[in-house]
């Protein structure tokens, strides 16, 4: 199936599909007849069980909160009035086209693959089945780091049998360990990690949210840093541009603001309107390109 029919329609459809799901298995209930101090409550909660790192993102880009800033004070002292579209997005009573009021909701009705970057990109999730995605590789990667470390050290004990070798071996990991941590704050402070991106003209851009202030809903702002999108270009076509292989479309188009037709060199929304992209055919290209 071919990922141009993945529209963010269809994505927010399958979050009020497995916000159905989700308000009879929920444990607390919440999300049964929610309400919009119950939804504030619910986001703690979710605070409490550790968010991943694409799903804190989302919280503070909703929340409009700075990493150095205390997420959870912000959310307690937060206007609960602003929940209320979400609760009328989940039951069907009025669509919205808020992004970051989406990726909430799908967090709250623990919907995955999640956002709607890693849906657009995995393709249609199985309608039988919510199948878990790993948030990111770098979460596998840390897994691998901490099961090959605890290896390591089972190793350690085994071999060293008498308290003077283990007590050397202890200095050593020690040092090793002050070692990594504090070339880990020097990396950070040089070579801080960016984990939101921006629209810059023609292509995104990896930024550091630390320093971008995020914008409820203007996603020419900063997003969730997705790596795969990285790639993604507003692209020049012309008579000579192939539009095709092997007889499915490469470039995808949509309007701008202006009412001016923008080509792209894959799937996604359009940066500045938040329009779904449609692929090429033969009609726009007569109609808009070989006039």
């Amino acid at each position: 199936m071919l990922m141009c029919k993945i529209t963010f329609e269809e994505y927010k459809s399958a979050v009020r599909v497995k916000y159905e799901v989700s308000k009879i298995e929920e444990v607390s209930g919440i999300l049964l007849n929610p309400t919009p101090a119950q939804l504030r409550n619910l986001c703690l909660m979710r605070l409490n069980n550790s968010l991943t790192k694409t799903d804190s993102n989302v919280f503070r880009m909703f929340f409009n909160v700075k990493e150095e800033e205390h997420l959870r004070k912000e959310i307690e002292n937060f206007d609960i009035g602003k929940f209320k579209p979400i609760i009328s997005f989940l039951k069907g009573e009025k669509d919205s086209e808020n992004m970051a009021r989406i990726e909430l909701a799908a967090i709250l009705v623990d919907f995955n693959p999640r956002p709607y970057n890693k849906y657009l990109l995995n393709g249609k999730i199985n309608e039988r089945s919510n199948v878990e995605v790993p948030s990111s590789a770098e979460e596998k990667e840390f897994d691998a780091d901490n099961s090959s470390e605890e290896k390591w050290v089972e190793k350690v004990v085994v071999i060293d049998n008498n308290d003077k070798v283990r007590k050397k071996t202890a200095i050593i990991f020690t040092v090793f360990l002050s070692l990594f941590f504090m070339g880990y704050t020097v990396k950070n402070i040089i070579f801080p990690e960016k984990d939101c991106m921006k629209w810059e003209g023609d292509h995104y851009e990896a930024v550091d949210c630390k320093n971008e202030k995020p914008e409820i809903g203007n996603i020419t702002s900063v997003i969730v840093l997705n790596e795969d999108l990285l790639s993604f270009k507003k692209i020049e076509v012309n008579t000579n541009t192939v539009f095709f292989k092997k007889g499915k479309p490469i470039v995808w188009y949509g309007k701008s603001f202006d009412g001016n037709y923008e080509y792209f060199n894959q799937p996604g929304l359009h940066p500045e309107t938040e329009k779904t992209l449609k692929p090429i055919s033969q009609y726009i290209i007569k109609k808009y390109i070989l006039k």
